[in-house]
């Protein structure tokens, strides 16, 4: 499976489509009223990741995604709970968690992790749905804690138009660091008895054939290690 940051618009516009599909249909159906611009909000300016099958697949296959954004980029999308004791720019809100593929929302949620950690996050806050359908079980799982009670949620009803409860929970310390353990596990393949990550090297050495060198006393030998650095010069 590849993790990718989306970056151009056509690639949002996709995520937005897989968004509005996977909560009409998957799980607690729901969607944004009509009044609501905080969706797009969050889909314009945040930052948004997808999960895919296969490494270069194009943004039409795009199988799960998320979206985070850091409270110096926007800000809550509730006052509470008060974050204002932590720094902004590592202060992260989560949300749009969707999937279109068994298994693959668990995935997502774990790889959000490894992302935390990559951005060096003091804390991460969600807003999970409470009511009708409480989902924040899955949450807790990695070390989410729930604070305060249940808020109405103004911006989001449910396809027959009823009212939902989101909960707002927060991961942070300990349990923070093991999120993003577990993140790093799955996504670069780290564990205790294996620390090490496979990429592409983007200067490739290039073997050439050793200089002859030829000496008065008529012998000859080799110069240099026959390795170049990829700009003429030897290594």
């Amino acid at each position: 499976m590849e993790l990718r940051e989306l970056t151009t618009e056509h690639e949002r516009d996709i995520f937005a489509r897989c968004v509005e599909e996977a909560r009409a249909t998957r799980g607690n159906r729901f969607k944004e009223t009509g009044r609501s611009q905080l969706g797009r909000t969050h889909l314009a300016f945040a930052s948004l990741y997808a999960l895919f099958e296969n490494e270069g697949d194009p943004a039409e296959k795009m199988i799960a995604g998320f979206r985070i954004h850091d409270l110096a980029t926007l800000p809550q999308s509730f006052p509470r709970p008060d974050m204002s004791h932590l720094p902004a720019r590592f202060t992260f809100e989560g949300g749009e968690l969707w999937s279109l593929s068994s298994g693959a929302g668990g995935v997502a949620m774990i790889t959000v992790g490894a992302v935390l950690g990559i951005r060096q996050a003091r804390a991460m806050l969600i807003y999970g749905i409470a009511k009708p359908l409480d989902l924040c079980g899955r949450w807790e799982g990695y070390g989410y804690v729930r604070v305060g009670k249940p808020i109405l949620w103004p911006f989001a009803e449910t396809v027959d138009h009823g009212k939902i409860w989101v909960q707002p929970m927060i991961v942070e310390g300990e349990n923070l660091e093991r999120y993003v353990r577990a993140g790093y596990e799955l996504l670069f393949g780290m564990s205790k008895e294996r620390r090490a990550v496979r990429f592409e090297n983007p200067s490739p050495m290039q073997v050439r054939p050793s200089a002859v060198v030829l000496r008065p006393e008529g012998d000859i030998s080799t110069g240099g290690t026959g390795i170049s650095n990829g700009h003429g010069a030897p290594a």
